[in-house]
C-alpha cells in the first residue's frame, strides 16, 4: 500500500549516515551531553523534506530501521485511538529524518524490529510530550527507550510561554494545526489525506526545533536539567490506574447506595465491560456511569421501560435488552458487594515531611526558574517522606535519588527532614 502523493520506497532510499555520538548506554546526563555536542555540528537545521513513505511491511520497516540505526537522532511521536476503543493501542508511529518521513501502520506490520532501535541510548529519539508515547510503547510492546530529547520538556525548561506543539509550532514555523484531528480515530483504513498530513506535522519540526532549543539552552546553562528530566522520563513505568483498581467504587455515589442497589450496579459494570470489550468500543459508549447509577437505584421492569432510557448503547435495546434485564435479575438473587475499606492516606507526620519537602522544592526551582515537577516530582517526594532519611547513606540506601539528583539536591533534602530546611 502506498498513500503518498509522492511515493518513495522504504528500503530504495538512501540512508543518512552522520556518525553516531560515542555514548556509553550507562552513561549520565554529562557524559551524554558532550557526546551529544560532537554530533551538533553535523546535524544543522537541514532543509525539511516533503518526501514520506508509507510503511505496512515487514521488509519496508526492516528497510527503515537500517536507515534508522545509522542516524544520529531521528525524530518520533505515535498516535493510539484512546477514546474509540475499549482497550486502546498504537494506531501510527511516525518518525521523521532530515531526509524524510516514514508513517509506519502497527495495525498491519510487527513493530518488534524498532526495538532494538528504541533502546539503544546512542541514537537519540526527538519527541515532544513523550511520556504517554513511552507508555505505550511499554505497555503494549514491552519496548524500552532511551537517548530521549523531549522539546516539551526542554520549552519548560527554558520557561517558553507556550508548551504545546501546536501552539510552538505556529509561532516558530507558522503551522496551522487542524484541531478536529485531536479526536480522530487512528485506528481506521485507510487513513485520509488530512490525517496522514497531521501526523507528519508531528514530528517533521521537532529535529529543527531541538536545534534552537539547544541553543538557547546552553546560553542559560541549563542543558544538564533538561537532560536529567529526559533521563527521568524514560524511566517512566506503566502501571494500573486507581479507577482500575477500584472498579465499580471509583463511581461517585456507588458507595452510598443500598445493599440491593449495589449489586445491581456491580451486574451492570460487568454487563458493560462485557459489551465494551466484544464491540472494542469505550465503556462510555455502552452505558454511562450516571445511566448505570440511574438504573440501580430505579431498575427497569421490562424491556419497554429500558427502551424509554437514553444513552444505552444500540447492542443493549430491542432484543438486547434482554441482556440489561437478566443481569439485573441475577445481581438481586447474588450476594451484594461491600464497599471496600476506605485508603486514608499516609500518617500526619509523613504529610507533614511531605508538605516541607514541597515548599523546599518550589522555593529551590524559583531560585533555579524553573517549574517545581523539573527539580523533583510529586512521587519522588513522597517517597522521600515516607523513607525519612536523615543521612546521606539513609539518603543512597533509600532510592529516592538517583545519582544526578543525590548530588544536585541531596543536601537539601537532608536539610528538610533533619528539620533545618
Amino acid at each position: 500500500m502506498s498513500a503518498t502523493p509522492s511515493p518513495r520506497s522504504a528500503s530504495g532510499a538512501d540512508g543518512h549516515t552522520d556518525a553516531r555520538p560515542d555514548a556509553r548506554p550507562d552513561a549520565g546526563p554529562e557524559a551524554r551531553s558532550e557526546a551529544r555536542s560532537e554530533a551538533r555540528s553535523e546535524a544543522r537545521s537541514e532543509a525539511r523534506s516533503d518526501v514520506w513513505t508509507w510503511i505496512d511491511a515487514t521488509p519496508g520497516l526492516e528497510a527503515l530501521v537500517e536507515r534508522l540505526r545509522q542516524a544520529p537522532r531521528f525524530a518520533l511521536d505515535t498516535e493510539s485511538n484512546s477514546m474509540h476503543a475499549h482497550r486502546e493501542r498504537i494506531c501510527l508511529v511516525q518518525v521523521s529524518l532530515p531526509d524524510g518521513d516514514a508513517l509506519i501502520d502497527p495495525l498491519a506490520v510487527d513493530l518488534r524490529p524498532l526495538a532494538p532501535v528504541l533502546a539503544d541510548p546512542s541514537i537519540e529519539k526527538v519527541m515532544h510530550g513523550a511520556d504517554y508515547d513511552i507508555l505505550c510503547f511499554k505497555r503494549e510492546y514491552g519496548f524500552s527507550l532511551a537517548g530521549l530529547y523531549d522539546t516539551m520538556l526542554a520549552a519548560r525548561v527554558l520557561g517558553w510561554r507556550s508548551h504545546g506543539l501546536g501552539p510552538i509550532l505556529h509561532e516558530r514555523y507558522g503551522v496551522v494545526a487542524n484541531k478536529r484531528m485531536q479526536r480522530f480515530d487512528w485506528g481506521r483504513r485507510p487513513l485520509p489525506e488530512g490525517a496522514l498530513d497531521y501526523a507528519r506535522q508531528d514530528t517533521r519540526y521537532l529535529l529543527e526545533l531541538r536545534e534552537q532549543q539547544l541553543a538557547e539552552l546552553r546560553g542559560v546553562d541549563r542543558e544538564d536539567e533538561l537532560l536529567h528530566a529526559c533521563v527521568r522520563q524514560e524511566r517512566v513505568e506503566p502501571r494500573p490506574s486507581r479507577a482500575d483498581a477500584l472498579g465499580m467504587w471509583r463511581i461517585k455515589g456507588a458507595r452510598g447506595l443500598p445493599a440491593g442497589a449495589r449489586g445491581v450496579l456491580r451486574g451492570l459494570y460487568e454487563l458493560r465491560e462485557a459489551v465494551a470489550e466484544q464491540l472494542d468500543r469505550p465503556v462510555f459508549q455502552v452505558m454511562s456511569d450516571a445511566l448505570m447509577l440511574s438504573i440501580a437505584r430505579q431498575p427497569p421492569k421490562d424491556e419497554r421501560a429500558l427502551a424509554e432510557l437514553r444513552g444505552l448503547h444500540p447492542t443493549l435495546r430491542g432484543r438486547g435488552g434482554a441482556r440489561v434485564l437478566r443481569a439485573i435479575e441475577a445481581a438481586r438473587e447474588a450476594e451484594p458487594p461491600r464497599p471496600p475499606a476506605v485508603d486514608r492516606g499516609p500518617g500526619r507526620e509523613v504529610v507533614a515531611r511531605f508538605d516541607a519537602l514541597r515548599a523546599w522544592r518550589k522555593a529551590t526551582a524559583a531560585e533555579r526558574g524553573l517549574e517545581p515537577d523539573l527539580v523533583l516530582g510529586k512521587d519522588t517526594l513522597m517517597a522521600l517522606a515516607v523513607a525519612a532519611p536523615r543521612t546521606m547513606e539513609e539518603l543512597r540506601a533509600s532510592g529516592a535519588l538517583d545519582e544526578w539528583e543525590e548530588r544536585r539536591y541531596g543536601d537539601g533534602v537532608l536539610g528538610v527532614l533533619r528539620g533545618g530546611g
